[in-house]
């Protein structure tokens, strides 16, 4: 991350953004010229430049509102429509590519799956989750204008050319947007290259890695649980698989005129392939929300987690169902259009909830609401992660819905179900359900039964409780572990996973504190090894002679290796793995179009010494890390540009398997007896 306390920086904090209307390019020429300015603050002034002109261009080029004569009712649906559409064509390109690359190397590892790129006919490069991410978020934005149009009703026969004409228009923005963000907290800049196009760079491409590297592994953790679950179901009958997935789903869905027809009945289960549902519910159960699934939501009656999940999946059974029957048009009549974006009455939402979770009336509508999408207004931001956790988006002047399918298929379950209990009242500033406190007892039971069963262990020891202040010694401490004359002294912290450059910002400051906090508490404890000696149960002199290293423990992956304020920052499942000293599972490859896989392991330490010993060592570059870092390679891509002559973009594309891992992987499934596939 670049410093944002430079003079400068502090400068333009005030000052508009260059995406605003309102931008005024001499008071950031003033700022600038009164500062001795550093290199990043440099790049960021000639970002701002650049990045407003393309902005000024844009609201020259693009007709406001983008979505023409429409009603706020049309412009909604129309937004939802063309969202559909893009996600539905891009799935497509994903197919294709997946069996393309399956026909040319059968084998691929679990967590490249993800990583498949599709090239655009302009030749940008990006995943199916980029463009659901990128084209989600930017119809927020076209949301938030739908609800101030002036147009009547009825709409125009064709609505293509809106669509089209909306949809550069929103992209563009979001694009602009993106990249903005990126200049003022990650240090992008560019470089004029000598056709006159613009390159642009991350301010540090290590950093960047980094924190696609964290991305991934948080999905590879998310995995674990339903990694097992993948090998088994193929092996279950049909009424084992009913009793670990859901008892009734949303089988058929069809839509006649303006009617839309449920059935909600129990699933077949016939297919091999792990249920959507069943794989999202076991990585939470396998996650840190696992122990708040079921928690009743003080500002939601009737309303939970798992509830919350029951109702999403039916929401995506009824989107799937309608989708099949809707064809991709080239041109987009109203009818069309209300169809693309899956329109459905409440009552038919409501119907499905009710058989499908089941649950009351009451509590259908209440989930209904709790699912639907609002904007942030500044008083209703806690919990609040738009579409991506409420999306549900409801038609003006209608008591009709509609479904979002690339939010409904593509949304990381542990952020919805975070901003699920945030919204429904389950955190830390609720006393009665602080989700902190609960989490650290919780996973320091976890961490020491994990250390009580380590056969390579003979005089570790956990303080169960942690250490809670006293007369004599005023910290707090969350967790205390030692092992092989290392005694670790965790902060631990229940933090959301940042995904945004803003968000990393914010986040960074936390754990800057918690390390802080961190290196405080372990000092004070080198300075009473009487108290350590208590709470772990051994003698004084035991406590004097061990070292004391303080961590920070985060319940997720973003800083996970790195060294904040001198602290070491350690992923609590990392943590509690090591600590068992069980072989640990670091990937998992898989045969396309069967269910043949084989898992890669790694020992850390043979006893107590060696792990304390690599402890350091193995925490500060962990192969869990860099077996996915070493995988990225960098190309370009296409950017759009309105007032400069062209750019291209840094892309960091994630490879599959490759060398030694590849062959070990291949020569293992060649070993798999073919009555398993």
């Amino acid at each position: 991350m670049i410093s944002t306390n430079t003079p400068f920086q502090k400068a333009i904090s005030s000052l508009k953004s260059p995406s605003a209307a309102a931008f005024v390019q001499d008071d950031w020429e003033s700022a600038y010229s009164r500062v001795t300015p550093t290199n990043e603050d440099t790049r960021l002034y000639e970002a701002a430049r650049w990045i407003a002109e393309e902005f000024a261009e844009a609201r020259r080029r693009f007709p406001s509102p983008a979505f023409g004569p429409l009603s706020a009712e049309w412009a909604t649906i129309l937004a939802v429509a063309a969202l559909n559409r893009e996600y539905r064509t891009a799935a497509d390109l994903r197919s294709d590519a997946i069996k393309k690359q399956g026909t040319a190397e059968p084998f691929i590892s679990m967590d490249a799956m993800s990583g498949v790129r599709i090239t655009s006919a302009t030749g940008q490069h990006f995943t199916l989750e980029d463009l659901a991410e990128s084209s989600t978020d930017l119809t927020e934005n076209w949301l938030f204008d739908a609800l101030t149009a002036t147009g009547s009703n009825p709409p125009p026969e064709e609505l293509s050319v809106f669509a089209v004409e909306a949809g550069r228009a929103y992209s563009f923005r979001k694009a602009m947007n993106t990249l903005w963000n990126q200049a003022r907290y990650e240090g992008w800049f560019y470089e004029l290259r000598a056709d006159g196009r613009a390159s642009w760079n991350p301010g540090s491409r290590e950093d960047m890695v980094l924190n696609q590297t964290w991305l991934q592994r948080q999905q590879s953790n998310l995995m674990n649980y339903p990694n097992v679950d993948m090998s088994v179901w193929p092996k279950l009958t049909v009424s084992q698989r009913r009793q670990r997935a859901r008892v009734r789903a949303v089988t058929s869905a069809t839509r006649t005129g303006g009617t839309v027809r449920l059935k909600v009945s129990s699933p077949s289960y016939l297919s091999t392939r792990l249920p959507h549902y069943v794989i999202e519910r076991s990585a939470l159960e396998g996650s840190f929300l696992s122990d708040f699934l079921e928690a009743d939501m003080p500002n939601a009656k009737g309303v939970t987690a798992s509830k919350l999940l029951l109702a999403w999946h039916l929401f995506l059974d009824i989107a799937k169902e309608l989708s099949n029957g809707v064809k991709l048009p080239t041109l987009l009549s109203p009818s069309q259009a209300e169809e693309l974006a899956l329109s459905l009455p409440v009552d038919v939402l409501q119907d499905a909830l009710v058989q499908g979770v089941p649950v009351t009336a009451e509590v259908a509508l209440a989930i209904i609401d709790f699912l639907t999408f609002q904007l942030k207004t500044g008083s209703n931001e806690k919990g609040n992660r738009g579409l991506w956790s409420a999306p549900l988006v409801k038609v003006p002047s209608r008591d009709e819905y509609l479904l979002p399918l690339p939010a409904l298929e593509t949304s990381n379950p542990a952020r919805k179900v975070e901003a699920w209990l945030e919204k429904g009242g389950i955190d830390d500033v609720n006393p009665v359900t602080a989700r902190g406190l609960l989490y650290e007892t919780l996973y320091r039971s976890r961490l020491k039964n994990a250390i009580d069963n380590n056969k390579k262990f003979n005089n570790a020891s956990a303080a169960e409780h942690g250490i809670k202040p006293s007369k004599d010694f005023k910290e707090e401490i969350d967790l205390l572990v030692s092992f092989g004359g290392l005694c670790l002294v965790g902060e631990v912290k229940l933090f959301l996973m940042p995904t945004e450059p803003g968000e990393r910002v914010r986040y960074d400051g936390k754990l800057e504190s918690a390390a802080k906090q961190a290196k405080r508490k372990a000092d004070a404890l080198s300075a009473k090894p009487e108290v350590a000696a208590a709470a772990l149960g051994i003698s004084v002199q035991e406590a004097t002679a061990l070292q004391y290293l303080p961590l920070v423990v985060t319940a997720q992956n973003y800083g996970f290796s790195t060294r904040v304020a001198d602290v070491l920052v350690a992923e609590a499942e990392f943590l509690k793995m090591y600590l068992s000293g069980n072989d640990i599972v670091v990937g998992r490859a898989v045969q396309l179009g069967s269910s043949r896989t084989v898992d890669q392991t790694r020992e850390y330490y043979s006893n107590e010494a060696g792990a304390a010993r690599n402890f350091f060592k193995e925490t500060s570059a962990p192969y869990v890390l860099t077996r996915i870092s070493e995988r990225f390679v960098w190309t370009t891509s296409p950017f759009p540009t309105l007032a400069h002559a062209g750019a291209t973009i840094a892309v960091p594309v994630f490879r599959d398997v490759t060398g030694a891992e590849r062959r070990r992987a291949e020569s293992l499934i060649s070993m798999l007896s073919p009555t398993r596939v």
